[in-house]
């Protein structure tokens, strides 16, 4: 108190404008004990000075429109997504934050509706909670919300500013010609300057003090929530007689903004649109009496209610009156005037010179925010005088010891975001801060209309309706401590949330308004923030009308009777996608509506339902109608039905109808189609082929004639032989490539718009076979500088760094290095811009370089070409859209992945009928034909090992090619498996070729030798040994010690995913099967993966058994998910193995039919059967995934990539042998390699 000796002449609160102004609520700001007597019964004849000197800085919002936050940014929600939306859409922010609400069981703030007053949370239980304040509580700082700081500091231009603050306003740091204070808003600011010199302020908290601009006189700022205070402090009852105090100027500076006289007193200044910007309230001078000086009700020590204030915005004691009139202040409110160029106030002279006051005296003409949310107080006291956002306690009730005045105290608060929402519950939080004595008394809560800085007494909202009451004394004494005060506000926050609207208003009256016992006091919202908690759901979305849908068939909707989809189902599923608006897990599920149309009368409805299952946003659900007419048109629609619980209780909500999914109702099938060709006439006597006269040929395309015989058919489909089906829309021409030679069958069917099909129509016709290649380089010569065509005479010449190989898959091999070197045919017998095929295999053994195996020349770049690609590491063939140096090229790639040193068959087909291209890797098609519409006529030369690029000969092949083919013509799927499968003309067998041969029989530089010649000699383990197998008559043997005993080498030695053929003899140790109280497994031998062999043979025992079975299997894939002990995968032997004696093993499999194959001896294995006449009857085991593996072949136990050993085998090993290819006759097999005695006989004969 000492230290404010004087007379405080002005006080000027500056506060953000959050929205647009709401005239109603009335807020107690002066009045009560503790606040003073207002001018002691003076007021009246200083009521024509009372005008509010409240400046507004946060921007009024356009009506309609939801408030801006602090940064300016636009008003439209961010992240949400317009009701019927497609329910693939992203998540929007609450259906994200409800989301992980439900997943964490925590509440998750939505942080797009974060606004300097309020924020939304998403719940657990899937319902969003609203905490809503009448003044901001945050500040936007860059991209993030902090709370808000008023602490002061200064910045490096000399100005003074609040850390985080709602509003930009800054303070002179002194000196100089700087505005004592200015706020900017959206390129708008007001500007108000001191009447004096300003030294260098003294800042503390929130506040920044000029001392002495008059003899014992400061002037002391502020920051506040959203703007600052303003006072001036007259210490002593001299100074007070200044005549610098009789009237006060303070200059002021606008830019884009004008002023507007209220008649609650002070201005509004508005912007260039004449929409408010910031704008001032009434002004009041207090003076530093006590309770006790002034006779005032509040003299409790405890009451919260007496204490002011401070400077940093904390409860302070009754001393400190700076910023707020203390326990027993005397207070009169002055005349302020503003203008565009000044704000004047004038103090009451006789206030000034009353002996009963006491100094200091605080002059406050306050400024205060117009804004969406705020708060006010009427006085019947001062019914013209607006009390808008005052920093002073509020008060409901009789005020008889201040001023005998009836008081209102209302609160305004931003709810837009709960708009059209179903509002569950509401809460009104306030603090009560003093009460009358701890009698408890009745307070009532009303729903009201809107307030606004021009609210008064006067000018009051509609009280509306009376909501709410609680009973209760709270601040006299430590026997009634001040405290939180609840109320149910549900009902007002609901009347909005149905009508749209922006804001709530709540007004506190006491229930008797002339029981001056129920005199309270509230906390200003400066102080303790009062709190509107509201707990609400959104009402769902429409279905998007995309997501409706005949669920079966599936088929979407008609927009309307003219585009009436046909369905044959008379009871048909109806689908369609329920939406959220706002909570990801909300319970949801469509409703259906089904009418007929009726063209003389409204549409009545026939039946309507939901599915029985609730589901979540976004997923369909599906509802199957009752029987419907057939030939009759309906049409439905759906809703989304959001069931919601809280509290126990559950409840419904609707979205509106999607508009009419049309449909007709066809369950008549069509006729039987008609075929007919004159390509390729029918077969009258199919099951007698030698009685039709062949035509055409294998790969020759033939038109048939399809005769649908109804008229509403639109499409068919068709198979041919044992090809997949295929669908086309209807036309009356269908060209079909016959696959095979001799009786082929195509047979078709015709569907109806309604999804109705014929029976069908099968066509039997007989085909002569394919023609023959056209060339055929076997490159069997072995030497020389050219390969000889043995179709059609076109010598393939080597140039460059081409040479021959021995080792070829038949015979010998073109060899090349990856250097400039191919072998070039300067004509061939194809027309590229025609139906055409290559075949060629391959034996790559660089992974790392592009290389083409065959390709042909044309001016700039080939016209096509087979090779394998480093980029996508897969076989490719691809034809390039035109003759340039840099073609845009289409590519058929291969799913099959490659592997160096082993032989793989390729073949390209160009189907001009179907404009296609298509690859078969080892006989097998990868994936679908792959478009080709730009045909054209290479002339250039073919090359086999090399191509053409930008002009040049370029990639290289590094490997062999051999078997090299041409066909004018396409090449049929049955035709590539035969190809790869490599059939002798002569015998009608496969030809193998083989990849690695032990006899295991002879050491070279410590390793088995491999007679195969391509040097992949086993290396052996400690535990192996040599064995001199007398007594078994097979000679020098391997001895596996069952322990760490194996032989390995480099691997892979074959193509996986291609033909091979696997055999070794074998002869268990007895004594290391003896015991049966374990199961056993001794891998014999396999191809290694990573972490699994990619194929093996192996002998299992189960516990418990004496006797066990051979196995020969395939895993899927090259992890440790992957499985070789369960069938299709693998194949196991009907008869028991019999350790202790020589056995062949065979295993084989066949890509062409997808099929593993096991061979004991020379019986094949296809059942579990102790019957040796029961094998041999079937064609193995399916197994359609191979996987090439690339690590070591082992014998003797289960080695991975990874050097992991396992299932070692006990006893000896003999002649292993690994071929590429089928081995066509392994009972000739097993005849050459089985022992013999020294005489040449066989020992068991």
């Amino acid at each position: 108190m000492n230290a404010w000796r004087g007379v405080c002449v002005s006080h000027v609160t500056i506060t953000q404008l959050t929205t647009r102004c709401r005239a109603g609520t009335v807020c107690d700001v002066w009045g009560g004990a503790g606040m003073g007597t207002l001018g002691r019964g003076r007021m009246p004849a200083r009521r024509a000075w009372l005008a509010a000197v409240a400046l507004l800085v946060q921007p009024l919002l356009v009506v309609g429109a939801h408030a801006a936050v602090a940064d300016g940014s636009s008003d439209v929600r961010a992240g949400t997504t317009a009701a019927g939306s497609n329910a693939g859409a992203d998540l929007s922010p609450e259906q994200a934050a409800s989301q992980k609400a439900a997943d964490s069981g925590d509440p998750v703030e939505v942080t797009s509706e974060t606004t300097p007053t309020d924020t939304v949370t998403a719940l657990p239980d899937g319902t969003f909670r609203l905490d809503a304040s009448p003044v901001p509580v945050r500040a936007k700082q860059g991209d993030a919300w902090v709370p808000l700081d008023t602490t002061l500091q200064a910045g490096a231009d000399g100005l003074i500013r609040p850390k985080a603050a709602a509003v930009d306003v800054a303070f002179s740091g002194g000196g100089g010609s700087t505005a004592l204070a200015t706020v900017s808003q959206g390129g708008t600011s007001y500007s108000i300057s001191a009447p004096w010199s300003l030294p260098v302020p003294t800042v503390s908290g929130s506040s920044a003090t000029y001392s002495s601009v008059l003899p014992d006189v400061d002037l002391v700022v502020s920051a506040v929530a959203d703007g600052f205070t303003e006072n001036v402090v007259v210490k002593t009852r001299t100074a007070a007689q200044d005549p610098g105090l009789a009237s006060l100027r303070f200059p002021v500076t606008e830019h884009g903004l004008t002023a507007k006289a209220q008649e609650s007193g002070g201005a509004v200044l508005v912007d260039g649109h004449g929409r408010p910007v910031f704008s001032t309230g009434s002004a009041l001078a207090w003076d530093s009496a006590t309770g006790s000086d002034s006779g005032g009700s509040g003299d409790s020590a405890d009451s919260v209610g007496t204490k002011a204030r401070s400077a940093a915005g904390t409860l302070a004691g009754p001393a400190d009156t700076v910023v707020a009139p203390g326990p027993g202040s005397n207070t009169d409110v002055m005349g302020v005037d503003v203008t565009d160029s000044a704000m004047t106030v004038t103090p009451d002279p006789s206030f000034m010179a009353d002996p009963l006051t006491v100094y200091p005296v605080v002059l406050d003409p306050q400024t205060t925010s117009q804004s969406l949310a705020g708060w006010t107080a009427l006085w019947s006291g001062q019914p013209s005088t607006s009390f808008w956002k005052t920093t002073h306690t509020l008060g409901v009730g009789y005020d008889l010891p201040e001023d005998t005045k009836i008081v209102r105290s209302l609160y305004q608060f931003d709810t837009h975001g709960v708009a059209g929402k179903k509002v569950l519950s509401a809460t009104f939080t306030a603090e009560e801060v003093w009460s009358y004595n701890c009698t408890a008394k009745e307070v009532d809560l009303w729903h009201t209309g809107g307030i606004s800085s021009s609210s008064t007494y006067n000018k009051q909202p509609s009280w509306m309706g009376h909501i709410d009451s609680v009973t209760t004394a709270k601040g006299w004494s430590s026997d009634c401590p001040g405290g939180n005060v609840e109320f149910d506000a549900t009902s007002a926050v609901a009347y909005g949330a149905v009508r749209d609207g922006s804001t709530t208003t709540l007004g506190l009256r006491a229930a008797s308004e002339s029981d001056e016992g129920a005199w309270k006091q509230f906390a200003s919202p400066h102080d303790t923030k009062a709190v509107l908690s509201v707990t609400y759901v959104s009402p769902p979305k429409t279905p998007a009308q995309s997501s409706l849908k005949l669920a079966s068939p599936y088929l979407a909707c008609g927009i309307n009777k003219a585009a009436a989809v046909k369905i044959s189902d008379a009871t048909p599923a109806l689908s369609a996608v329920p939406l959220s608006a706002d909570g990801s897990q909300a319970t949801l599920r469509p409703n259906f509506e089904v009418h007929q149309y009726d063209a003389s009368a409204a549409d009545p409805v026939v039946g309507s339902g939901s599915p029985s299952a609730w589901t979540t946003s976004g997923k369909a659900g599906t509802w199957t109608s009752g029987s419907l007419k057939n030939g009759q048109t309906y049409w439905f629609r759906a809703r989304t039905q959001y069931q919601y619980s809280y509290n126990g209780t559950n409840g419904s909500m609707y979205s509106g109808w999607t508009a009419g999914c049309w449909f007709t109702i066809d369950t008549s099938r069509p006729p039987q189609p008609a075929i007919a060709s004159t390509s390729y006439p029918q077969c009258a006597a199919p099951d007698d082929p030698d009685t039709c006269l062949p035509n055409g040929g294998v790969g020759v395309a033939g038109t048939f004639t399809i005769t649908p015989g109804a008229g509403d058919v639109v499409s068919y489909t068709y198979t041919l032989n044992d090809e997949k089906p295929v669908t086309k829309a209807f036309t009356a021409d269908l060209v079909v490539v016959p696959n095979q030679e001799r009786v082929n069958a195509l047979t078709v069917y015709t569907t109806d718009g309604a999804g109705n099909t014929s029976d069908s129509a099968s066509y039997f016709f007989d085909v002569s076979p394919g023609a023959a290649a056209v060339d055929n380089w076997s490159f069997d010569e072995g030497s020389g500088t050219t390969g000889a065509d043995s179709a059609g005479g076109n010598t393939a010449t080597l140039e460059g760094t081409a040479g021959w190989s021995g080792k070829g898959r038949i015979g010998s091999a073109l060899s090349l290095d990856g250097q400039p070197g191919s072998a070039s045919v300067s004509a061939s017998g194809l027309d590229t811009s025609k139906s055409f095929t290559l075949s060629a295999w391959a034996r790559l053994s660089d992974l790392t370089q592009t290389s083409v195996v065959v390709s042909q020349d044309a001016t700039s770049s080939s016209s096509f070409s087979l090779y394998y690609s480093p980029s996508y590491g897969r076989w490719v063939f691809n034809r390039n859209a035109s003759d340039v140096p840099t073609p845009t090229v289409i590519r058929s790639i291969s799913t099959a992945v490659p592997a160096a040193g082993v032989w793989t068959h390729l073949l390209g087909v160009y189907d001009s009928t179907a404009q296609t291209i298509e690859l078969y890797v080892n006989g097998v098609a990868q994936g679908d034909p792959v478009a080709f519409t730009t045909p054209w006529k290479s002339t250039g030369p073919l090359r086999i090992g090399g191509g053409q690029y930008n002009d040049k000969p370029a990639n290289f092949f590094p490997g062999q090619v051999d078997e090299v083919q041409l066909w004018d013509r396409i090449v049929s799927s049955q035709e590539a498996a035969g190809l790869q499968t490599m059939t002798d003309p002569a015998t009608g067998l496969a030809r193998q070729a083989a990849a690695a041969d032990w006899e295991l029989d002879a050491t070279a530089n410590g390793k088995f030798t491999d007679s195969s010649g391509y040097g992949r000699d086993a290396t052996a383990t400690s535990g192996v040994s040599q064995y001199d197998d007398v007594d078994g008559n097979m000679g020098d043997v391997v001895s596996l010690d069952g322990s760490s005993g194996s032989l390995s080498t480099a691997g892979p030695i074959v193509d996986a995913q291609g033909d091979f053929t696997v055999s070794i003899w074998v002869n268990l140790d007895v004594a290391a099967l003896a015991d049966t109280t374990t199961a056993h497994t001794m891998r014999i031998a396999g191809q290694a993966g990573t972490t699994r062999d990619s194929w093996g043979l192996w002998y299992t025992q189960a516990a418990g058994q004496s006797e066990g079975r051979w196995v020969f299997g395939r895993t899927s894939e090259d992890s440790t998910s992957a499985t070789t002990t369960t069938a299709p995968a693998d194949v196991t032997s009907g008869v028991l193995a019999d350790p202790g004696v020589w056995t062949m093993l065979t295993g084989v499999y066949d890509s062409a039919n997808g099929t593993i194959q096991l061979y004991v001896n020379d019986q094949q294995q296809d059942a579990v059967s102790e019957d040796p006449s029961a094998q041999g009857a079937g064609a193995g085991t399916v197994f359609t995934t191979p996987w090439q593996a690339s690590g070591a072949f082992t014998i003797g136990g289960n080695r991975t990539g990874s050097g992991t050993f396992g299932a070692p085998m006990k006893g000896l090993v003999a002649k292993a042998k690994v071929w590429t290819g089928l081995v066509g006759d392994v009972s000739d097999l097993y005849q050459r390699e089985r022992p013999k005695d020294p005489d040449g006989g066989f020992p068991d004969e």
